[in-house]
């Protein structure tokens, strides 16, 4: 029942926010600090949105923008979940948009926020960095990743990254990508779902970036910020509201566990 309220709060909010404010690319000043937000499969752009309200609500200053990597009409999901080519030259196009960016705004704080279908975009992204743009935070909301994917070339051009787990989201992190997939196209319960493994036989350089990745775990606790443990939870106003800004700041409000801890 949790999980469809916290669904039924998701849209509503969505589509309010929407109507009274539509969804520009970008937001707000670029120069200081800046958000970039990249939705799940299907095209919606739902955490874009209540993303940039959930900072409003909470004072935070710095500017927004949004990635449209989804192909298709929104709500066309098989397509942005399976078609891995596609999804690595999207990447490819926002790393360049990323070494751009950085280009104009070489003095610019950089967080990158992904969400579900979204993570293996920013991950793939990431990887075409090769360190080139140093982003300040990755946020994997809900990845939908498999757990032992390499992330040690992605984790080298950030300086920390969270990666948001439950236990609980297991119809679209559990029996969903053990049927269709994950979005490196592996077929197993999804990162998002039962956290991340670090890979066996890794250099000592690569096993020194996974110091950087932490991951924030569900826990009944969190119904008490609107989140009742399913997929949509973590897109929700009021858990965003008062956890992503201290995120981003590298200050969690809520426990912090070591990979594969």
């Amino acid at each position: 029942m949790g999980f469809l309220i916290d669904r039924i709060s998701v849209v509503s909010t969505y589509v309010v926010e929407f109507a009274r404010y539509g969804l520009p690319e970008t937001l707000g000043p670029q120069d200081r600090e800046v958000v970039v937000f990249l939705d799940g499969v299907g095209g919606f752009q739902f955490v874009p949105l209540l993303g940039r309200r959930a900072l409003r609500e909470a004072a935070a200053t710095m500017g927004t923008c949004w990635y449209r990597w989804q192909g298709g009409l929104p709500g066309e999901i098989w397509t942005d979940l399976m078609w891995l080519r596609r999804n690595r030259v999207m990447a490819c196009r926002l790393a360049r948009k990323l070494l751009a960016f950085r280009r104009r705004h070489p003095d610019t704080v950089i967080h990158l926020v992904a969400f579900s279908g979204g993570t293996g975009i920013a991950v793939f992204a990431c990887e075409e960095l090769r360190g080139r743009v140093g982003l300040e935070t990755l946020v994997l909301a809900c990845p939908a990743i498999s757990p032992d994917y390499n992330l040690a070339t992605a984790l080298r051009c950030v300086r920390r990254c969270y990666a948001l787990v439950s236990h609980r989201d297991n119809v679209l992190l559990g029996l969903g990508t053990r049927i269709f997939g994950t979005m490196d196209r592996r077929y197993t319960r999804s990162a998002g779902m039962v956290g991340f493994k670090i890979p066996l036989g890794l250099t000592q350089e690569d096993a020194a970036v996974y110091e950087r990745l932490h991951e924030i775990r569900w826990s009944r606790s969190f119904r008490e910020d609107g989140h009742s443990g399913g997929h949509t939870g973590w897109a929700g106003v009021r858990f965003l509201r008062k956890h992503l800004l201290p995120i981003l700041r590298g200050e969690p409000l809520l426990p912090v566990y070591k990979t594969g801890a």
